[in-house]
């Protein structure tokens, strides 16, 4: 499967699916912290890092966005064994994903898609 986009396809797509996806999203947990990110119709949730240094962070914003919101649900579950995780690196200048880093202390924006194992 083709990740992200083509060099002729200016949207970027599911990795899951290749469906592409909606604008970033506003999303407040109810916590009230704000997640950047979406859902896919294919049933990925998909959050974004501009920083590249609160990768942790968004793999729990990932994880509670797919269980819509259930913390008990998310910590619960097994990585690779209930859900897959994909990650890329995201070249805004070019909008299109990638998978090197852009060198030793730098860190470019991630993109991070979580999806359930059927």
């Amino acid at each position: 499967m083709n990740a992200g986009r083509r060099d002729s396809d200016p949207i970027l797509g599911c990795p899951f699916c290749e469906r592409p996806l909606g604008e970033l999203q506003e999303i407040t947990s109810k916590f009230g912290n704000v997640i950047s990110g979406g859902r896919c119709e294919c049933g990925a949730a998909y959050v974004y890092d501009g920083s590249g240094h609160n990768i942790g962070d968004a793999y729990v914003d990932g994880l509670t966005l797919l269980c819509d919101g259930d913390l008990d649900k998310a910590w619960s579950m097994i990585p690779e064994e209930d859900y897959e995780v994909k990650e890329f690196n995201y070249d805004a200048r070019k909008n299109r994903f990638g998978s090197e880093s852009l060198g030793r202390g730098k860190r470019s924006p991630v993109y991070l898609f979580v999806k359930m194992k059927k």
